[in-house]
């Protein structure tokens, strides 16, 4: 479980910073692209349970997934992509911080629905965790698949 309650706090800052900081324009790296996935799956492998998960957990977490896939197609689907000075700016819109704001109530009502609150809030947080990984990497696919324009700032220019 988590015995640093600071560094739960400041990764969940990060996370929000991020998410905030989509509505700007910004070039496209692989950087992000890829590390946010992976820094909240290593949040999910820091918080998952060391002894057996129960099957309301389990269920919890693939309504969880579900809605993540949503959220992420939806920020996908609906985040700009364009090219200035020769450079791929991505931006998301208003939308994206509604399916935050959406997915994070959903995930409160599962949690409910399901009682795991009472069993204490470090039992369940590889949840959430999983379904902000699900979010940024569907967010991530579907950009890198749906616009040529990504792909190509992904690929090393070759110098002649």
């Amino acid at each position: 479980m988590y015995s640093n309650v600071g560094t739960a706090l400041l990764v969940i800052c990060i996370i929000v910073w991020v998410i905030f900081r989509q509505l700007r324009p910004k070039p496209v790296k692989k950087l992000f692209f890829i590390i946010l996935p992976i820094i909240a799956m290593y949040e999910v492998y820091q918080t998952f349970p060391k002894q057996a998960v129960p099957i309301a957990q389990w269920i919890e977490c693939i309504l969880v997934v579900a809605a993540a896939l949503v959220a992420g197609t939806i920020q996908a689907w609906y985040s700009k992509v364009y090219i200035q000075d020769q450079i791929v700016y991505v931006q998301a819109t208003t939308i994206t911080i509604i399916t935050w704001v959406s997915f994070i109530v959903f995930r409160i009502g599962v949690g409910f629905a399901c009682g795991e609150f009472a069993t204490g809030y470090h039992r369940i947080q590889w949840i959430l965790w999983i379904g902000i990984a699900v979010i940024f990497a569907t967010r991530s696919l579907i950009l890198y698949a749906k616009f040529p324009e990504i792909k190509q700032a992904f690929t090393p220019s070759k110098v002649s």
